[in-house]
Parts: structure tokens; C-alpha cells; sequence
């Protein structure tokens, strides 16, 4: 990797306002970095591309409009969409460079930035066969940021777009709001900031994005025109390419300021692009400063990116009857679940691989009676699996029901349940199995065990699941900390045939109490709770606690006396499963 990218050629002056610039940020809805504290990067992979419809959405919108603009994308996408990228410049836009993975300068230092960067730099010109010629550094930058530009100059680029003034930035110099160069050595930079709006003596911005779908619409394009009669230079307008996807699936665990600025007035982003183009001229920054194209040096083959039809993966499947490996039913059950079902099955793959060594995996998913379209998707993606059962209830008989649908299909004795919804990582398997292989006959997940972990649930359903767990532990005087989980192995000669008095959420808790009162061999494992990403829970507040209550009450009748649990595990192994 070189030290620095190509030498610019020299810009244009920016004086002339006759032309505009637009910036289009190619990301999708789980890279943006309102979701960062709920989605790790780590899990993108997981979630069901849409980056390819709204890109293709935005460039049929620029080709109507006579448009080429700039495309700031991310080395990551770069990597894994790389044939995305390259229908972006054969249609005649500029791909410029917004780094590898969606980190800004808050998370940064120098030299990680210049990294991150050079990273991103990397996979783009692979994927285009050109070398990037600007920047935009995601979550954008403030006036006490701006040290970062000295990084963007000392690498080589000609321009940035990544200062977004904001409140009292360049209040000391006002000269900032607009374009300028900036210098970094021997180095020049041509720094395009985001155009403001001055509102009672603070910056607001104005040039796209989220302000252009909460400001009232009629005060953004009076501010618009405003900047255009007053500054004499460039409008550089952006958008995000999300922005362009209505449909795309909600992150419902998203606070409720956070789904605000995400989803509020989606639909008016091409409206107002419309709009825009329609009334003036605009180009991208490498044509505007007249930046001539540089060929990459290197190859541009890099491999092609996976697909859906891959989820659980290959390699399960050619290891079927592999020597030295124990056999492992995994059962789903799902209710109303089609619109996660695409990213459980991402996240399945994963499992697989990791798993692949040790255990043979088949699946047994059951539609407890969905009312969405859960069983066609379920067909649609795992009808032609030979490692996949599908089973279908007529109606909706609870989750615990469903289980035991999935236990009584299972063709192994190792069983395990997980969470269509993923609270739990279905990586953490890794941990539950053990334990059954050494004689236990039931394991299940903890996160209020001391080594387990919560991240990120509603603190009032949080306070009733353990508050719930601990009055089971002291009816029973058992020292098992969770007893409303569902991720859990089974030995399915103990549970095949299990009769329950409760079938839904009751069930799973009612499965637990009567294994310990038959002197079942029962595991706690500390494990990570996380909150449901994709679709809405199904638990219902009141009755549930009212239920519990019940089924506390019932337990009287089952017997009484001091219950232990078999083992509790914390090994260092274990432990480090579940990180």
C-alpha cells in the first residue's frame, strides 16, 4: 500500500455558482450510524441487502434528470458489492471515497483515520478500476474536527465534503460556512461544507439528508434560494441512498428520536431531489473541479459477493455424515416472523461455519399459525434444503407448543431451541452444547447469571423477566437464575411427549420448573440477552405477569423441596463462546 494516493491534478477555482454539486452516499439502512450502538459492524452481514434496489432506484432517478453525480461509498460495500459499484461508473458517476466501515472521527484517531481511508481507497478503485479522488468522512465533521482534513490533503485527495457546520460553528470565521482550500503542508484541499441557514444566531444545515426531511418544506427551499442569492458560490446538495427506500425494513429496538430522524418523511427524499434537479444544474465535485479520471493500477477482480440463496451454508450441507461429527436438530419456532426470517437465516450461515467442526446441524422451523407471510418466505428460502424440515401449525398454539413440535420432528437426540428474532446469538450454541454432551439433560441460556450479560433491553421488561426468574428460584429454592428463556439444548428422549398446562411464553418456564422437580440433570450457562432488532415481540405485559403468578401458584401441586441445579459453567471456554 503506498504512503499517499496519486498527486491531484490542479483544481478549478470555486467561484461560479452556475453549476451545483451533488453528493449521493451509498450506504444501506444498517450502516448508518444512528443504529451503531444497537447494530455492531459485525453483524452486517447478516441483514438483507437492499443497497442494490435503492442505488439502482437513485441512478434511474439521475439518468432522468440528465444528472452525473458523485457516489460516496464505503470500502466495505466496496468489497462485497463490488459489481454495484462498477454499474455506477459505467453509467457515468464518480465514486469517491467515504472509508472502510462507517467510522467517523469521534471513534478515530490520525493515523486510524488515514488507515481507514487508505483501506476504503483500496477496495473502491479494485471494484471501479479508478482511484477515488475525494473524501467524505462519515457522521460528518464539526469546526473542532477539522484536523482530519490535514489527514484527507496529506493522503493526496482533491477535495473533501465531509465538514458539516452546525450551531455555533464559524462563528469566529464566518468565511468557513462556504467553499474554501485548505492547507496541509505542501498540500492543498478544496473543502466543500454542507450549506447552512442562519436561525436565530446558529447554523443550520440545509443541503440534504435528514434536515431536508424535518425541516417544513416551504422554509427549507426559502433558505435554499436564500444561500443561492447571497453566497455566489455551488449548492452541494446530498442524500443517502437509503433515503430512496421507503420500504426497507424497520429497526424496531431504535429509540423513539432516533426512529425519528431515521423514518420520518422518507418518502419526501426524491420529491425534493426531483425538485432540485429539475431547477438547477448540478454535477458531481470531480467533474465541477475538473478532475480527470485516474485507472487503477491493479487488477480489478475481486470475488463476487454472496448471495441470499446461500444462508445456511454449503458447507453444512457437504459435511453431512462427516466422521467425529455429533448430530444437532436446531429448532425455530416462528410467529409472524417473515420480516426477520431473511436475517436469522444470514445469521445461520454463520453458525454453521463456526459449528461445522464439531456438529452436523439440521433445522426444523415451525410456523405456529403466522398471520403475515411467514410460510411462503419459509418456503421460498428453505423449501429445497435436505438439512430443513418445515412444519406448519393450522393455528397459533404458543412458542412453548412450537418446541415441542420442533422436539417430537427432530430425527437426533442433541435438540436445541433459538429465538427467531436473534436476541439471543444463535453463535452462543456453542456454549449450550458442551454440557449436554457431557450428560445433562436440559441447558438453558442465562443472561442473569453473574457471567451473563444484558444489552441494550427495555429496563421495564428487563426488571419483570428477572423479577419473574428469581421468584421461580426462591419458590423452588433453586439457585438457576433465568427461567424465561427460550434458547436451550434438549435431550430429546426426556422431552419428547412432555405434556404442558401452559403452550406460549408460561410453556417455557413451565418446561423448566417440571424438569427440576423431576430431578432432570439441568445446565445454566451465562449467556448475552440483546434487544429485538427486526419486527415487533409478541409478549404481552399484563397477561404474562398474571400468568406467571398463576403458574406459581400451580406449582404446589407439583411438589416441593430444595432444587439445585446440576452445574453452573463459567469456564474461561465457555465464557469466551459467548463474547
Amino acid at each position: 500500500m503506498p504512503n499517499t494516493l496519486s498527486d491531484s491534478a490542479p483544481a478549478r477555482s470555486v467561484t461560479s455558482a452556475e453549476q451545483h454539486l451533488l453528493g449521493i452516499s451509498l450506504e444501506d439502512y444498517f450502516h448508518v450510524g444512528a443504529f451503531r450502538d444497537l447494530i455492531s459492524r459485525n453483524r452486517w452481514r447478516r441483514f438483507e441487502p437492499r443497497l442494490e434496489q435503492a442505488t439502482t432506484a437513485t441512478l434511474d432517478l439521475l439518468d432522468a434528470a440528465g444528472v452525473k453525480a458523485t457516489f460516496f461509498t464505503l470500502g466495505w460495500v466496496a468489497e462485497h458489492m463490488p459489481e454495484l459499484l462498477r454499474a455506477v461508473a459505467e453509467r457515468g458517476h464518480e465514486v469517491a471515497n467515504s472509508g472502510f466501515s462507517h467510522r467517523g472521527v469521534n471513534e478515530l484517531g490520525p493515523d486510524e483515520l488515514r488507515d481507514e481511508l487508505l483501506r476504503g481507497h483500496e477496495a473502491i478503485a479494485l471494484a471501479t478500476g479508478y482511484e477515488p479522488r475525494g473524501t467524505r468522512i462519515p457522521d460528518w465533521l464539526r469546526e473542532s474536527e477539522l484536523w482530519a482534513l490535514d489527514v484527507v490533503a496529506g493522503l493526496g485527495y482533491a477535495y473533501d465534503a465531509s465538514f458539516r457546520p452546525l450551531g455555533m460553528d464559524c462563528h469566529s470565521e464566518p468565511a468557513r460556512r462556504f467553499p474554501f482550500t485548505h492547507i496541509a503542508g505542501d498540500r492543498s484541499l478544496e473543502v466543500f461544507p454542507v450549506p447552512t441557514a442562519r436561525v436565530g444566531g446558529v447554523l443550520v444545515p440545509i443541503g440534504g439528508g435528514n434536515w431536508f426531511r424535518q425541516l417544513p418544506e416551504g422554509m427549507l427551499i426559502h433558505a435554499v434560494d436564500q444561500w443561492q442569492r447571497e453566497s455566489g458560490v455551488p449548492f452541494s446538495m446530498y442524500a443517502q441512498s437509503w433515503e430512496l427506500d421507503p420500504a426497507q425494513p424497520r429497526i424496531t429496538a431504535a429509540s423513539w428520536l432516533t426512529a425519528v430522524r431515521h423514518y420520518r418523511n422518507l418518502g419526501r427524499t426524491e420529491r425534493l431531489l426531483r425538485r432540485f434537479l429539475s431547477q438547477r444544474q448540478f454535477v458531481g465535485y470531480a467533474r465541477f473541479l475538473e478532475l480527470p479520471l485516474v485507472p487503477h493500477g491493479g487488477s480489478a477482480a475481486v470475488p463476487a459477493r454472496e448471495r441470499l440463496s446461500g444462508m445456511l451454508t454449503d458447507a453444512t450441507q457437504s459435511a453431512t455424515g462427516a466422521g467425529g461429527q455429533v448430530p444437532v436438530t436446531i429448532v425455530v419456532p416462528c410467529f409472524n416472523e417473515a420480516e426477520t426470517l431473511p436475517y436469522l437465516l444470514k445469521t445461520l450461515e454463520g453458525v454453521s461455519s463456526d459449528l461445522r467442526d464439531r456438529y452436523r446441524l439440521s433445522y426444523v422451523f415451525v410456523d405456529d399459525g403466522s398471520a403475515d407471510a411467514t410460510w411462503s418466505v419459509m418456503q421460498s428460502l428453505l423449501g429445497d434444503r435436505v438439512d430443513v424440515q418445515t412444519v406448519r401449525h393450522a393455528g397459533n398454539q404458543g412458542i412453548a407448543h412450537a418446541i415441542l413440535t420442533g422436539i417430537a420432528a427432530a430425527q437426533d437426540e442433541f435438540v436445541c431451541s433459538i429465538d427467531a428474532d436473534c436476541t439471543y446469538d444463535p453463535r452462543q450454541l456453542a456454549a449450550l452444547l458442551p454440557p449436554l454432551e457431557a450428560g445433562a439433560d436440559l441447558v438453558t441460556a442465562s443472561p442473569y447469571h453473574p457471567e451473563g450479560h444484558v444489552r441494550h433491553v427495555p429496563a421495564w421488561r428487563l426488571m419483570l423477566s428477572r423479577g419473574l426468574s428469581q421468584m421461580y428460584s426462591w419458590r423452588l429454592r433453586s439457585d438457576l437464575h433465568t427461567y424465561t428463556s427460550c434458547f436451550r439444548a434438549y435431550r430429546r428422549s426426556r422431552f419428547v411427549g412432555l405434556t404442558l398446562a401452559h403452550r406460549g411464553f408460561l410453556g417455557i418456564a413451565e418446561t423448566l420448573v417440571r424438569s427440576v422437580l423431576g430431578g432432570a440433570a439441568v445446565v445454566e450457562v451465562p449467556a448475552t440477552l440483546e434487544v429485538r432488532l427486526l419486527g415487533h415481540s409478541k409478549l404481552r405485559v399484563f397477561p404474562v405477569i398474571m400468568g406467571h403468578l398463576r403458574l406459581l401458584r400451580e406449582m404446589r401441586q407439583w411438589g416441593t423441596g430444595t432444587a439445585r441445579a446440576a452445574m453452573q459453567l463459567t469456564e474461561p471456554a465457555q465464557r469466551e463462546a459467548l463474547s
